[in-house]
């Protein structure tokens, strides 16, 4: 037992003496024998710090020891500046420690996870394409690195909108490492974005009434009515489906609640009756809790391929534009546009941050639209439209023509007028009125067709001199 307590002694004297701290020089100890030296030292702040040496070499792990201990001085002396140093100290970390730090912040704001994974996944992409690789820090990522793995991508095929995504992503992370105070400057932004139209792959359109109605008759034979129905009449994206709850269905106000949908923000909508009368006899037919979802199986692709199939919805026409779920949303917006319905209004029901967004994108009117909107200008110059007479013995009148009821307005107006004119020439002249109106109907059929003459020339002075 004595030989026992001294052992014990001396081990306590020994650990003792190893850990004494030397006057403001640091400490250096182990916690084992064959472990390396860990440096314990204040910095200039005041508070320990400890810190291993990652060597088992004493001299080693002196030196350095000394210098964090110097560099502490140099910051309490102020020749250090403390917030380039932490600058200096992130940019030396590795970029896959900032990269899972971002991730880990992404899912904490609950943004999409396939927006998130896309993300990493092309941030991994990057490190692949540095030469440092899975090595690469902070400080590595340049606008030389990103630029370099954009051109991989345009190399493999990828298109614009690819590009721009993978540059976005990549500009968000260095954009948040910026504002958590772990990169100064990254200069990213001066990589080019790509025109995205021109190189579209995927052009979307919108389904006529035909082939919606025929699309609403085969999904009620299959039971799925009021998916294709929320999409056309509400313009709910596949997410906005597949989170969709019946305590979001106001039956009694005709009122629908998105949640956590793409602007992260709570919108209402004002229910079709057609579609309102579809959810409250789904309603009562499976008496769901107000939590269960209204689409417990969301309709695959597959299944609306098939469904498009049958209702004569080719996936890709003759223009090459395609035809899917999110044309339905097109199709909302188009037929709001031939409704009349005011533009700012349209963009609420779409849920758009930008009335631009749905203009651009998403109302598609066409030639008869257009034609329309033509028909209802008012005639310039007279009061009635010329009818046609289907004689051939008027000076204006001819059944062959083809031209529009406005340049037949035109003309009319200028036979009127020198008809008008003809009496007051005959009497100043002295030829008779009938070979003066003649004349002066050549001349407006000859202006008329003629073309038109440049800018800057002075036109002709009509003069019955001859």
């Amino acid at each position: 037992m004595v030989r026992s307590a001294r052992i014990s002694n001396q081990t306590e004297n020994a650990t003792m003496n190893t850990k004494r701290r030397g006057n403001g020089q640091g400490t250096l100890y182990k916690r084992n024998d064959r472990g390396c030296w860990i440096a314990r030292w204040y910095d200039h702040d005041g508070k320990r710090q400890e810190k291993s040496t990652r060597t088992t070499d004493k001299s080693l792990a002196n030196r350095l020891l000394r210098k964090w201990i110097d560099h502490s001085l140099l910051r309490l002396e102020g020749l250090v500046d403390p917030a380039q140093d932490r600058l200096a100290e992130q940019a030396r970390r590795p970029l896959r420690d900032h990269l899972n730090d971002y991730a880990a912040h992404c899912r904490l704001v609950r943004q999409a996870e396939r927006n998130v994974t896309q993300k990493v996944s092309h941030i991994n992409r990057l490190m692949a394409t540095m030469p440092m690789g899975e090595s690469a820090r902070l400080k590595d990522l340049t606008p030389d690195a990103l630029a370099t793995y954009l051109e991989t991508l345009k190399d493999a095929g990828k298109s614009a909108r690819t590009w721009n995504f993978a540059r976005q992503g990549v500009l968000a992370f260095a954009n948040w490492c910026k504002k958590q105070g772990r990169l100064e400057r990254h200069g990213l932004e001066r990589v080019p974005k790509l025109d995205e139209s021109r190189d579209r792959r995927l052009e979307r359109r919108a389904v006529t009434e035909d082939e919606l109605a025929n699309l609403f008759n085969v999904a009620r034979a299959n039971g799925r009515i009021v998916w294709y129905m929320a999409a056309a009449l509400a313009g709910l994206r596949r997410g906005d489906l597949c989170r969709l709850r019946w305590q979001d269905v106001d039956f009694d106000n005709a009122v629908l609640t998105v949640r956590e949908g793409k602007s992260k923000s709570i919108d209402y909508l004002s229910l079709h009756p057609q579609l309102l009368g579809e959810l409250k006899a789904l309603h009562a037919q499976r008496l769901a809790t107000p939590r269960a979802l209204v689409f417990p199986t969301p309709v695959s692709n597959a299944t609306r391929k098939a469904d498009f199939t049958a209702a004569g919805i080719p996936h890709v026409d003759a223009s090459g534009k395609t035809a899917d779920l999110h044309s339905l949303r097109s199709t909302l917006a188009t037929r709001l546009a031939r409704a009349n319905v005011s533009p700012e209004v349209v963009r609420r029901i779409m849920r758009h941050a930008s009335y631009k967004t749905t203009q651009k994108h998403y109302t598609q009117l066409g030639l008869a639209d257009t034609a329309g909107a033509i028909e209802q200008l008012p005639f310039i110059g007279t009061s009635r439209p010329l009818q046609a007479t289907g004689t051939t013995d008027s000076p204006f009148c001819d059944p062959d023509s083809s031209h529009d009821s406005s340049s037949a307005n035109t003309r009319f107006s200028a036979h009127e007028s020198a008809r008008d004119s003809a009496g007051t020439m005959a009497a100043k002249s002295g030829v008779s009125r009938s070979h003066v109106l003649s004349n002066a109907t050549a001349s407006s059929q000859e202006q008329h067709h003629a073309p038109k003459r440049a800018r800057g020339l002075e036109p002709l002075t009509f003069s019955l001199e001859g």
